[in-house]
């Protein structure tokens, strides 16, 4: 009989989260997959395949072991035909024999294009405490996560001479955790990393829209009902840094290829210090619901996260994980030389988020200046909230940190959240009048690249001039500034192209790391 499964390996606590949306997954998010028993003879037999990371490394473990279903003893002498295959490119196809029914993968990424499978000799001492068939697998396709199709193939047990006919026969597919790091520049929190980590594929065209608080990628997806039929869950998950306040929403919203997802779907986890991790785990009944959308007509499927409906409350748990704090403020657009009102909530996570009345020190930090300090007590009601009111200084403009510490008098229970202070439009752009004739210069070769660059490149960063939000490529094609950047430079300082045509340029030099800001 054959069984196939796709796995997805996400961590424990979405995993329980989210179960009652994921239906009969045999444990998905643990780390492993126990197959139906199969009779062997006169016994049921069951095939688990579990995958571990090894820490601070790229390599991954993958087990396949066959054992008696009630006992739990594994099989001897067991014969498999392992095919791996990634992305529908077959990676090696090799049969092992394992004297005590295990066999461990070592999945290791190296350099070369070429798979090369190795055994490991395994001796007395080894085998004591390792599988007895322990093979390396080497090559650059393990470099990447993703989805990996395994078809295993049981032609003997028991004993090698026992020929299994026919053979046991099972297809798995695992999903891989894949991590890709994107760098943009926000034009009021500044630089920032965002993340994602997904369980099923590579992601492609990574962007950020800040006008509108949208992080959007896509990868590649089979919409045919057999695939969805064997992918029982799909797991994203989004990272964004805690100093970006934009993104530290109470709650997040997320659509996949023009379709909603249900709120149960979506989870957030605030218990990194530096990271909180959206994460998105979908069932075969919700991609099946997006496969229905009329609009669902390519082969990939694009995911969007943003802020759901309102940008505030912000919200953030303690560094011990019991206390969420959701912040407000009042009038939204916050100006120095004016009085603001922050609005202050205190929950308890471990009582499921109910209102409570603790004592708490409020600091307010400008760079490395306190600008405000405050003792104060939670109201621990949802209808009233704590009120700070604070006149901000008039030299204050940029990021903010509201810096809350001591809550119920636990030193551990601390917790931060950015504001901004004269936020800017994401479609403005500023740009001092005599910058024009330092470009013009430039274009006439009066100033050297290094000199002009070096000069745009300081003045980004201390937001002398203003550009919209750019994303960094990973890999820059070229350090080289292209001619039509300059002959831009020349003809808006001749008044010919306007600011956003020459801003174009700036960004192209940005993205492509010939800027660093």
């Amino acid at each position: 009989m054959k069984y196939k499964y796709h796995l997805s390996f996400g961590f424990l606590f979405c995993a329980l989260l989210s179960f009652s949306s994921v239906g009969d997954s045999y444990g998905h998010g643990l780390g492993s997959e126990v197959l139906p028993p199969e009779l062997l003879g006169s016994k049921m037999v069951t095939l688990e395949v579990s995958s571990h990371d090894i820490p601070d490394t790229d390599t991954r473990e993958i087990y396949f072991s066959l054992y008696e279903t009630d006992t739990g003893i594994t099989v001897k002498d067991v014969t498999y035909s392992i095919t791996a295959e990634k992305e529908n490119t077959l990676l090696f196809d090799e049969t092992f024999q394992s004297d005590d029914g295990i066999v461990m993968l070592k999945l290791i990424a190296t350099e070369s294009q070429q798979i090369l499978v190795e055994e490991q000799d395994t001796d007395f001492f080894g085998s004591a405490f390792n599988p007895n068939k322990m093979v390396d697998v080497k090559g650059n396709a393990f470099a990447t996560g993703g989805l990996y199709n395994f078809k295993i193939v049981i032609s003997t047990a028991e004993s090698y001479s026992n020929t299994i006919t026919p053979p046991l026969d099972y297809d798995v597919g695992i999903s891989i955790p894949d991590k890709t790091y994107h760098d943009i520049n926000d034009v009021n929190f500044g630089q920032q990393q965002l993340g994602v980590i997904t369980y099923y594929s590579q992601i492609e065209n990574f962007s950020y829209d800040a006008k509108n608080k949208i992080v959007s990628f896509s990868m590649p997806f089979d919409w045919s009902i057999k695939n969805i039929e064997q992918t029982l869950v799909m797991h994203q998950e989004l990272l964004i840094p805690k100093t970006f306040g934009d993104l530290m929403v109470k709650n997040i919203s997320v659509n996949a290829n023009g379709v909603q997802m249900p709120e149960n779907l979506v989870t957030i986890d605030d218990f990194s210090r530096e990271n909180r991790i959206v994460h998105l785990i979908m069932g075969q009944n919700d991609l099946l619901n997006i496969s229905n959308n009329p609009q669902n007509t390519n082969e990939k499927i694009i995911f969007e996260f943003s802020p759901a409906q309102n940008d505030l409350p912000l919200s953030n748990i303690t560094d011990n994980g019991q206390y969420r704090i959701n912040l407000s403020w009042q009038p939204q657009n916050v100006q120095s030389g004016s009085w603001t009102t922050f609005m202050i909530g205190v929950t308890d996570v471990f009582l499921i988020d109910k209102p409570v009345s603790v004592n708490y020190d409020l600091s307010i930090i400008y760079g490395d200046k306190t600008i405000f300090q405050k003792n104060s007590t939670s109201t621990g009601l949802k209808t009233e909230h704590d009120i700070i009111e604070f006149l901000i200084p008039d030299d204050v403009t940029g990021p903010i940190i509201l810096q809350f510490e001591n809550l119920d008098g636990n030193d551990m229970a601390d917790v931060v959240l950015p504001v901004v202070v004269n936020r800017i439009s994401v479609d403005e752009i500023s740009i001092p009048a005599w910058i024009k004739n330092n470009a013009g210069w430039w274009a006439d070769d009066l100033i050297d690249d290094s000199a002009f660059l070096q000069g745009i490149q300081y003045l980004i960063k201390e937001g002398i001039m203003v550009v919209p939000p750019t994303e960094t490529s990973e890999s820059p094609e070229s350090q080289q500034v292209p001619a039509w950047i300059k002959n831009n430079a020349g003809w808006w300082a001749d008044a010919q192209i306007d600011d956003n045509s020459f801003v174009s340029g700036i960004q192209y030099l940005i993205k492509n790391g010939i800027i660093i800001v």
